[in-house]
C-alpha cells in the first residue's frame, strides 16, 4: 500500500444497486453533496440487471477519477468486474449490513467525500481470477472474478468428480460437492464458509478449497499466483455440473469440460480511508 499524499479527486461515477430503490434515491443525494463541494459526478444509467453486468465501462466519462458504489459487497464485486479495464479506483458506500469490502456507510458519506477531495486516501490493489471453460480444447466461455470461481453440482444428488491439476500436473482426483478457487479477497466469502483459510486481501495467491470431499482428509491448498489451475470434469456423463463466477454468472458443464484459472492481468483498485479497516471488520465478524 502507498500512504503518500494523493491527488485530490473531484470527478466521480456513481453506481447504485438498482435493485434497491433507497439506494437509487441516495445516489441523487450523493450527487448533490459532490456538487456542493465543487465537484462533478455522473450516475450510471438505470437498467435491469442482466446477470452479467450493472454498467458498461464505455459509459463512464473520460473525466471520471473514481467510481463510488452504493449497495453492499455484491455491488462492489459486480462493479469491479464491469469496470476493471478502466483501472479506476472504487469506493464502496455500504447501504446494508456490514461487509468486508465497503469502506464506509451512508451516514459517513460526506466525511468520505471530504477525504477524497482533500487527497486523504490510499489505494489497495486486489488480484482477480480469469476463468476459461474449454470443451474439446475449444474455448467455450470466459469471465473474471474478484472473489472466486466455483465448480459445483447444479442439480440432483450425484457427487461432482473432477481432476485437480496445477500447471498441467494432476494433484488429486476429487469426489464431493465441487471445488472453490478463490482470491485472497474471496477468502472471507464462500471459501470461509467451506472451511478455507482467511488471507489478507492485499496478498496475491490462489486458494483451492474442496466442497465436502468424499475423503477423510479435507484441506485447502494455497498456491502462488503464477500457476495455472485446471479442474477437469470427470466421472459418469449426465451429471449436472456448472461453474460460477463470483456467484452470479453460471455456465453449464459436460463430462470432459475443463475450467482453467489463472491470475487476471487486471487488478481491482479499492479506495481506502483508513489503514486497518479489514482487520477491524474481521474482528467484528469473528466475535
Amino acid at each position: 500500500m502507498n500512504f503518500s499524499k494523493k491527488d485530490k479527486m473531484k470527478h466521480f461515477f456513481i453506481i447504485p444497486n438498482i435493485e434497491k430503490p433507497e439506494t437509487v434515491a441516495f445516489s441523487e443525494t450523493l450527487l448533490q453533496m459532490i456538487e456542493e463541494l465543487g465537484g462533478e459526478a455522473w450516475i450510471a444509467e438505470s437498467r435491469s440487471y442482466d446477470g452479467e453486468r450493472f454498467v458498461s465501462a464505455a459509459e463512464i466519462p473520460s473525466d471520471a477519477e473514481a467510481i463510488i458504489t452504493l449497495g453492499g459487497d455484491g455491488t462492489i464485486i459486480q462493479a469491479a468486474r464491469d469496470t476493471v479495464r478502466r483501472s479506476l479506483p472504487i469506493l464502496g458506500i455500504n447501504m446494508g449490513t456490514l461487509g468486508f469490502l465497503a469502506e464506509t456507510d451512508r451516514k459517513d458519506a460526506r466525511s468520505a467525500l471530504d477525504q477524497l477531495f482533500s487527497g486523504k486516501y490510499f489505494i489497495e490493489e486486489r488480484m482477480m481470477l480469469r476463468g476459461m471453460v474449454y470443451r474439446k480444447e475449444q474455448l467455450l466461455y470466459e469471465n473474471l472474478s474478484l472473489n472466486d470461481v466455483v465448480l459445483m453440482r447444479s442439480s440432483g444428488f450425484r457427487m461432482v468428480e473432477c481432476d485437480f491439476c496445477v500447471n498441467g500436473e494432476l494433484i488429486k482426483h476429487y469426489k464431493g460437492d465441487g471445488m472453490i478457487l478463490a482470491t485472497p479477497t474471496g477468502s472471507t466469502a464462500y471459501n470461509l464458509s467451506a472451511g478455507g483459510p482467511i488471507v489478507m486481501p492485499s496478498a496475491s495467491m490462489i486458494l483451492a478449497t474442496p466442497l465436502n470431499p468424499h475423503t477423510m482428509l479435507q484441506r485447502s491448498i494455497v498456491l502462488p499466483d503464477s500457476v495455472s489451475v485446471t479442474l477437469r470434469v470427470s466421472g459418469r456423463s449426465g451429471q449436472k455440473v456448472s461453474v460460477s463466477f463470483d456467484g452470479t454468472v453460471y455456465q453449464g458443464l459436460d463430462c470432459g469440460d475443463e475450467i482453467r484459472v489463472i491470475k487476471a492481468e487486471n487488478r481491482v483498485r479499492l479506495l481506502k480511508l483508513q489503514r486497518d479497516s479489514f482487520l477491524e471488520v474481521l474482528r467484528t465478524k469473528l466475535e
